[in-house]
Formats: C-alpha cells, sequence, structure tokens
C-alpha cells in the first residue's frame, strides 16, 4: 500500500492577523492536534509534516507535535508568506515522482476517505493534483499533489507577482491544463444531514466567537477580508454616499473613507462600533449601532451598501429588503457570503445557512438587478468568468 507524505498546514496567526483558528482548544488539545491525530488514522503508515511559518518556530507548535512519536510526526519552520515554499522545503528529500496528502490544520473533520480515494485516483491517472469540487465546504477539505507538480509550479512562480497562488496552488494548476494535469475527486462525496448535523456540534468550540481581532500585522496575499473591499472599492464613485454595514471594526469602512464623499459603518455590536469610532476621527466617517434587517435609515438614504459576510448570519429575506429600502434608485448592494453546496446545514455555527451559488443569485435577485457574480476560490483567488468558489461577491442594482 502506497505511503504518502503528509502535510498539515498551520500558523498560529491567521492571513487577516488574528490568532488562527487551528490553535483553538477542542477537548484541552488545540485544534490542529485533533487534525494530526485523524490524519495518522486514516494514513497509520505515513510520515506527517507539520509545516508553519518561521515565526512560529520556538511556539506552541512545538508541544502539539511532541504529542506524538518522533518517528513520525515532525515540524518544519519556514516561509512566512509562502505556504509552497514551505512544503517545498519540507519535502526536498522526496523524489518528483512521490505524492503529498495537503490538510490544512483547522480542518479537523476533513473527508479521509475522500482522501484516499483522491489519492489512489492520482496514482492510477498519473496526475499532478487532484482536489475537492471548488464549493465543497471548506472544512472537509484535502489536496493531493504530486511533489514534481509542486517543484515545477516553484519555479514558474518565484519571479511573479502571483503572490495568492503561493497559498492556494492547486488553483494555479487547475487554471493552466496545459501545464498540469489535474482532476476533481472522480466521486464526489455525498453526506446525510444528520453527519453534517455532527461536524456543526463538533465544531461549536472553533467557531463560537463571530469575531477575532487583529492583533499581528495582516498579511495580504492571503487576506479574504481585504480582498472583498478590493472589489467593492472598483465599483465605488468619489462624489458617493456609502453604507458598510455589519462593520465589525471599522476596516472595510475606514479603508474607503478617502474614497468616497461620505461613508457609514454599522453594525448590531455597541462595543466595536465604540473601537471602531477610535480609530478614525475622518470627517466623512460616521459610525452607528444599527440591526442590517431593521435600520433607523430613511428610504433611498445611500448610493451603495456594502455588507461583507453578513447575510448568513441574519434572516436573509428581512436583510436584503431593508437594504432595498435605503438604497436609492439606481444605487449598488455589494455582498459577499461563503459558497457551500452543502450549506443547508453549515459547518460553522454562527451561520444559519450558506448558500450554494444558484441559491444566493436567487435570493438577491427578488431585489436586486445583478451585474456582476464573482466566485473567490480561496483567500483572493478568482478565475474569470468561473463563479463557483468557495465565496461570492454579489453586485447587484436597484
Amino acid at each position: 500500500m502506497y505511503r504518502p507524505t503528509i502535510i498539515i498546514q498551520a500558523s498560529s496567526r491567521s492571513w487577516s492577523g488574528g490568532p488562527d483558528l487551528c490553535i483553538k482548544p477542542v477537548q484541552g488539545k488545540p485544534v490542529v492536534f485533533h487534525t494530526i491525530r485523524r490524519a495518522l488514522e486514516a494514513f497509520p503508515e505515513s510520515k506527517l509534516i507539520l509545516a508553519a511559518p518561521e515565526f512560529d518556530r520556538g511556539g506552541m507548535l512545538n508541544n502539539v507535535v511532541t504529542e506524538f512519536p518522533a518517528s513520525q510526526v515532525q515540524v518544519h519552520y519556514a516561509h512566512d508568506t509562502s505556504p509552497l515554499l514551505r512544503i517545498l522545503e519540507a519535502t526536498e528529500n522526496l523524489s518528483v515522482s512521490d505524492y503529498l496528502v495537503r490538510i490544512d490544520g483547522v480542518h479537523f473533520c476533513f473527508d479521509s476517505q475522500a482522501a484516499q480515494e483522491m489519492l489512489q485516483q492520482a496514482i492510477s491517472k498519473k496526475l499532478d493534483a487532484v482536489k475537492l469540487p471548488d464549493d465543497f465546504p471548506v472544512q472537509f477539505g484535502v489536496d493531493i499533489y504530486r511533489i514534481g507538480s509542486l517543484r515545477q509550479l516553484g519555479s514558474i512562480l518565484i519571479n511573479r507577482e502571483d503572490k495568492p497562488f503561493h497559498v492556494h496552488p492547486k488553483f494555479f494548476m487547475f487554471s493552466h491544463p496545459e501545464q498540469f494535469s489535474c482532476a476533481y475527486i472522480k466521486q464526489v462525496p455525498e453526506y446525510e444531514d444528520s453527519f453534517l448535523q455532527t461536524c456543526r456540534e463538533q465544531a461549536k468550540e472553533i467557531y463560537n466567537q463571530h469575531r477575532i481581532d487583529s492583533i499581528f500585522k495582516p498579511l495580504w496575499m492571503g487576506n479574504q477580508r481585504d480582498f472583498h473591499y478590493k472589489i467593492a472599492e472598483t465599483y465605488l464613485e468619489t462624489d458617493m454616499k456609502v453604507l458598510d454595514i455589519a462593520c465589525g471594526q471599522g476596516y472595510g469602512t475606514i479603508y474607503l473613507s478617502d474614497r468616497v464623499a461620505e461613508i457609514h459603518g454599522a453594525d448590531i455590536d455597541n462595543n466595536v462600533i465604540v473601537h471602531a469610532k477610535s480609530l478614525s476621527n475622518r470627517t466623512n466617517t460616521h459610525f452607528h449601532v444599527e440591526d442590517i434587517t431593521e435600520t433607523s435609515f430613511s428610504d433611498n438614504t445611500f448610493d451603495t451598501v456594502i455588507s461583507m459576510e453578513t447575510i448568513e448570519h441574519v434572516d436573509a429575506m428581512a436583510c436584503l429588503k431593508e437594504l432595498h429600502r435605503i438604497i436609492r434608485p439606481g444605487g449598488l448592494l455589494i455582498l459577499s457570503t461563503p459558497q457551500n453546496r452543502f450549506g443547508h446545514i453549515p459547518i460553522i455555527t454562527s451561520h444559519t445557512i450558506e448558500y450554494d451559488l444558484d441559491g444566493i443569485i436567487e435570493l438577491c435577485r427578488k431585489y436586486f438587478t445583478l451585474e456582476k457574480v464573482i466566485g473567490i476560490k480561496a483567500g483572493r483567488i478568482y478565475i474569470q468568468n468561473d463563479p463557483i468558489g468557495s465565496n461570492t461577491v454579489i453586485i447587484g442594482r436597484k
């Protein structure tokens, strides 16, 4: 039986600058501990490498690996901003024909059966990479790579500006079929509702915090929060009056404040609004405590309303009806939300639902004419004219 190398990708910091979820304690152990244990149960004869950024050297991840046999589990620290180069350095002793299984450290419920099937598919078809569908629940995610293809990709990207592909190399491979032979899993897994509900319950301790403060410097190449607002700003004009609702601590509101005439940030949480107000003294920037489903704003107030990663938390119809009311005729709605083919029972416990592509399009069309639908594959990566991904950005006009 083939024994692949297992790569668990982990970090103490998220790309947006907060503590990474993989170090949160669950049943007294960091999440990444449970991910390692599940990987070893699925591939008991394989060697496992915990690949972490250099800034974590000497930190708590050392303690995680010491809980496992040193002959089977090792940790490798390198390259703060490039998981691709980190993996290449950690596997430099492997042959070009060897395969590895890559798992995110927070995904302790990754589909181990799918991982084994994907590995056999890669071996039998001599593929460079195999992955699950782009709109598959990320918590079940796992990737298969051939070492030689990763090294080839490293050579291609070494002097290019495609930094987001250093975070998610599979999407470069899949979008360049002339250079790489890739495939999605042959038999896409299906899950019973009871299984999804069990995973949701198990993940409760991980996703029990709606907002995580950015206490470290964000790393832009994998920072999707920042990317959402980068997309939004391309639709804004300098004379606009804009609302950023469910703004949290006002990161996006403040970022966009020098691009428009007037901007308002609103959130239901008074504490984060107090903090947001302390971060900006711009005269065109205002913060309010508001409920997205029932605001105090007058009809037709805003030229554009932005709502990032919010509709999955609330009554969607009430939310869209209210946003339609406060946007002026001809004005824009810009929203983002997770995309998930099994999102009727999302794993993230603060989400009431996560929409598949057709679902969010149908919902938004009840109130807005859609001008653009973007499917973000992961992080900051999207492919033109391909709206399938793990996150959806909708541009709609009233």
